[in-house]
């Protein structure tokens, strides 16, 4: 008898149907919701079953079991949520204790084992009403491994919305694939595989046993119980198993005397034979066919065979008639030869001898996905990332299937290839197949250079410049703009207003290149002029300056006035030097004044700017 499988059929049986196997990995179940948070879906009805001796107020989560690949799972689990912040310090003590928590809604579960799918009994808890509920976990797992399962909140007190996560670990062990030759222990995985083998028809250590493995990685071996095998790159590898049970031994079945001249006194013989071991030892004697001639057989005998020859005595019985059986020839034979016709002159016998082996074949199927690609993370925009400006990160080589992280905090509802971010964090992606295969990112690190220093600008007469200038970045430029548009000839951190308007000062910082402006909406008084600067005397609204340029004493001339003051500023709008006029003839001595392009203010005793000009000290 040949008993074959998988592909499995049994040559003495006929036809026989598979056992249902079970598939670590089958892409029919894949649902593209493995590893992201997802809305919950398919697992309705779980039963809410909590410990009596809980407090009202507390956190509670219950443990979900193991699950294993291939195997469909199915448990609940409770929970109670806190009514106040006071089991939460306990467990984080930088949360305050003792707020009431006024609602908290469940946003998802992420990092659900392939395969596996979640539905709760409620979603939004109202504390003051209710805070104890349920979740079940379903689904047909498909890739082994301890899962860290995050449970996203959202908790409101008062007006304030905060969101958190939680975690409990769910541990889905490796699929036991059933067959009736062997067993496989991790028979898919991603990237490497170690598979186990375990044999089902064990020799228990008996005699007649053989087996044959081929594995598809290049090894074989004849062991009854081979050695784990690594199945190092990604493809579907075949292992053949072929287990010979030898263990019925030799059995003689039937003898039949073709031609015999065997004949009795007065009638046909009556023919019986004997079987003797190798040794001579008597065994066996058939029952006398009486008064019949050749052929005659013997059916249906179960005669076990040991090795060595035999000898088989065909006897015409005579019932002691004449004293003795009459022998009508002998052969002699080996079990391995399975029978066949022997002869001893007149004598033709034909042996059915049978050697009943069982072989089992069975071919199963290992599966290694290949690890995806690690997804590449770049941010759009050029630098400078400036305080106050959004960047978008992109992940170019994948479109979904993806899980945005910043900090270790899922980004709940964020599974697409761009992420606009404004906020200065670590960032990463992971991307996961649909084998269930992950591949994360390197961490992107998001940093915003802070914006120059606020400023403000102030208006003298129709002068407009800024107010403190204590502050400006080292290294600067800048540019005026009125009503929006540019201003192209304004070179200088003061500004003499033209016309009514808005006025715009853009400070760009030039070792950073991050900006800010200040804007003012300025009037304008014809009767007041911007001076600009001249070799010769100044006769603006009856003062004067001179010379101009200067290089050591300058001159000033105009109404006598005890209050008047002169007042100097550099290019960046800073005070540099202030005088009091004390008449109408002062010489001011400004030898010592650092060369350069100053702008210059003569004010009254309440700061109004009375005549407004620039200065060029030599």
């Amino acid at each position: 008898m040949t008993l074959y499988r998988r592909h499995v059929y049994f040559s003495a049986f006929g036809p026989q149907k598979l056992r249902t196997m079970l598939r670590v990995i089958t892409l029919i179940f894949y649902l593209s919701l493995t590893g992201a948070l997802w809305a919950q879906t398919g697992c309705p009805g779980c039963q809410l079953a909590l410990p009596d001796s809980l407090p009202a107020d507390t956190i509670y989560l219950g443990t979900a079991p193991d699950a294993r690949v291939g195997a469909y799972y199915e448990e609940d689990l409770s929970f109670r949520l806190p009514m106040t912040t006071t089991p939460v310090n306990a467990q984080d003590p930088s949360t305050p204790a003792g707020l009431p928590i006024d609602e908290i809604e469940i946003l998802g579960l992420s990092g659900l084992p392939p395969g596996l799918q979640w539905e709760a009994n409620a979603l939004r808890f109202m504390t003051q009403d209710e805070t104890d509920g349920c979740v079940r976990l379903c689904g047909t797992p498909l890739v082994a491994g301890l899962y860290e399962v995050q449970v996203v909140l959202s908790a409101r007190i008062a007006i304030f919305t905060q969101q958190t996560a939680f975690s409990f670990p769910l541990l889905v062990e490796p699929a036991l694939t059933r067959t009736d030759g062997f067993t496989i222990v991790n028979s898919s995985g991603c990237g490497s595989v170690t598979a186990e083998f375990i044999n089902n028809i064990p020799s228990n250590g008996n005699p007649g046993f053989s087996y044959t493995w081929f594995f598809g990685n290049g090894n074989s071996t004849t062991a009854e119980v081979p050695a784990p095998q690594v199945f190092a790159q990604p493809g579907t590898y075949s292992v053949a198993y072929q287990a010979i049970i030898d263990t019925v031994g030799y059995i003689l079945t039937g003898v039949d005397v073709l031609s015999s001249s065997c004949t009795d006194l007065l009638s046909a013989p009556d023919m019986k034979f004997v079987l003797l071991r190798p040794s001579g030892e008597h065994i066996f004697t058939a029952p006398i066919i009486r008064n019949t001639d050749a052929p005659v057989a013997w059916s249906n005998l179960l005669v076990e065979l040991d090795t060595g020859a035999y000898r088989l005595e065909i006897v015409d019985d005579d019932g002691g008639l004449d004293g003795a059986d009459d022998l009508c020839g002998a052969i002699n034979f080996t079990r391995d030869e399975l029978g066949g016709i022997y002869t001893d002159g007149d004598l033709e016998v034909e042996l059915q001898i049978i050697h009943p082996v069982d072989t089992v074949r069975y071919t199963e199927l290992i599966e290694v996905f290949a690890f995806p690609a690690v997804p590449q993370v770049t941010i759009e925009e050029e630098m400078p990332y400036c305080e106050g400006s959004s960047l978008t990160l992109m992940v170019a080589d994948y479109s979904e299937r993806l899980e945005w992280y910043q900090d270790s905090m899922l980004l709940v509802g964020v599974n697409g290839n761009s992420l606009e971010v404004q906020e200065a964090a670590t960032y990463w992606v992971t991307y996961i197949s649909e084998e269930g295969c992950s591949a994360t990112s390197e961490p992107l690190t998001v940093t915003f250079t802070p914006l120059p220093a606020a400023f403000s600008l102030q208006q003298n007469g129709n002068l407009l410049r800024i107010e403190d200038d204590t502050n400006l970045p080292q290294e600067l430029a800048w540019t005026w703009f009125y009503e929006g548009q540019v201003i192209a000839e304004a070179t200088e951190l003061v500004l003499c207003a033209e016309a009514a308007g808005e006025y715009s000062l853009e400070i760009t910082d030039l070792s950073t290149g991050c900006s800010i402006a200040a804007s003012i909406t300025a009037s304008y008084d014809p009767n007041i002029s911007c001076s600009t600067p001249t070799d010769e005397r100044s006769d603006t609204k009856g003062w004067q300056l001179y010379p101009n340029p200067v290089q050591n004493y300058l001159w000033v001339r105009g109404p006598l006035t005890s209050s008047a003051r002169l007042r100097l500023f550099d290019s960046l709008g800073r005070p540099v030097r202030e005088f009091t006029l004390a008449d109408a003839g002062n010489g001011i001595a400004l030898g010592r004044l650092t060369t350069g392009a100053y702008v210059y203010q003569i004010v009254d005793a309440q700061g109004v700017v009375l005549q407004f000009g620039k200065l060029i000290k030599q």
